[in-house]
């Protein structure tokens, strides 16, 4: 019976742990949303993000859209000062989170 109990107790455990976790933490989205950015106002400069650096990036919330993808949704600041919200969307592969995709959600 003891056994029994261990056994289960145990199968419990390992099953809670592995649900954990699923989520990047806001310090590797912000580097995520950080390097697109750098490399996307170098590939279009004409844009707002290309005349002026982003300086920072804020996560406001995360949530898990399916298993190993996660929407961000954060607030960049740039270089001369003025604030734009985007949405991310984040995957998880083999070596980490990378970006995937994002929208501006300033005007809304």
């Amino acid at each position: 019976m003891k056994q029994r109990c261990l056994v289960f107790l145990i199968a419990l455990f390992m099953t809670l742990t592995a649900c954990g976790g699923r989520l990047p933490s806001p310090s590797r989205s912000q580097k995520a949303i950080n390097h697109y950015f750098h490399k996307y106002a170098k590939k279009y400069p004409d844009t707002v993000y290309g005349q002026n650096k982003v300086k920072e990036i804020q996560v406001e919330k995360q949530t898990e859209i399916r298993k190993h993808y996660a929407t961000v949704e954060a607030y960049v600041i740039l270089g001369d000062g003025s604030l734009r919200k985007i949405n991310a969307t984040l995957s998880k592969g083999p070596f980490g989170w990378k970006f995937v995709s994002w929208e501006d959600n300033t005007g809304l």
